[in-house]
């Protein structure tokens, strides 16, 4: 398949590496199609890992902001491609929980997996009306492996041209291949398409090494430290009115 110019599509993997040096260009463009992260950006289970995580921490004496708890979470390993039980385990150790609580505070803070219900944020399902509405078309690429499991189950699969996790290339973001590889699925070269995510590490930095705009999406604005991030939004409110303004006539 044939890209911009002739050039051969999906390019190599070595040359998608290097092409995400700098940020895409600001100017206003056309664009074909939008994909998105799964988790906290279209999806997530109640209660809210991070709500759930700061009242676990007040249970143990510590009351963190939630841009710390987000920060937390990052060190921990909460945004790689990872071992689940290592990172409960680094969690209070990121959280400062005195050693000899950490045990319980993990034992807390897993007793969310027995209740948890997963669910759609509330703005979603009318805001990828509104995509289709402006002729755009709709993509997902998760590292969460059972995002296609969660999808079926919440009735939303077939408002989705891909629906992509590393068990489906055998490779996570943010690595550019797994970009690229769902964006040649549906003959979509990177620069007509736009990423949105809520994971800057992820999200942004993958999105951009492949030649897509990324969107950050921080709906619990926790995300001090993405001062580069070429566009953040709130939700799809903010998002559907940034598309207008990149989707406008030159």
């Amino acid at each position: 398949m044939a890209g911009a110019g002739g050039a051969p599509w999906p390019p190599p993997a070595q040359d998608l590496c290097q092409r995400g040096a700098s940020p895409v260009s600001r100017a206003t463009r056309r664009y074909d199609a939008v994909l998105f992260d799964w988790d906290d950006t279209l999806c997530y289970a109640e209660p809210h890992r991070f709500l759930h995580a700061r009242e676990v921490a007040r249970h143990f004496g510590l009351d963190i902001p939630l841009p710390e708890i987000y920060q937390a979470f990052i060190r921990a390993g909460d945004s790689g491609f990872d071992d689940w039980a290592r990172f409960c385990a680094r969690l209070p150790v990121e959280f400062g929980v005195d050693p000899d609580q950490q045990a319980s505070f993990v034992h807390a803070y897993r007793i969310r997996e027995v209740y948890r219900r997963f669910q759609l944020f509330e703005d979603v399902l009318e805001g990828i009306d509104g995509l289709v509405a402006r002729d755009l078309r709709v993509g997902l690429i998760s590292n969460n492996t059972e995002v296609a499991v969660h999808a079926a189950a919440l009735n939303v699969t077939h408002h989705f041209e891909v629906v992509v996790s590393p068990l489906t290339y055998r490779v996570a973001k943010p690595h550019p291949e797994i970009f690229a590889r769902a964006l040649a699925q549906m003959e979509v070269e990177p620069e007509r398409a736009i990423y949105v995510g809520d994971s800057y590490d992820n999200d942004v930095v993958g999105a951009r090494a492949v030649g897509m705009l990324p969107v950050l999406v921080d709906r619990f604005a926790v995300h001090d430290d993405a001062v580069d991030a070429e566009h953040r939004v709130t939700g799809f409110t903010e998002l559907l009115a940034l598309l207008d303004r990149l989707l406008a006539p030159e």
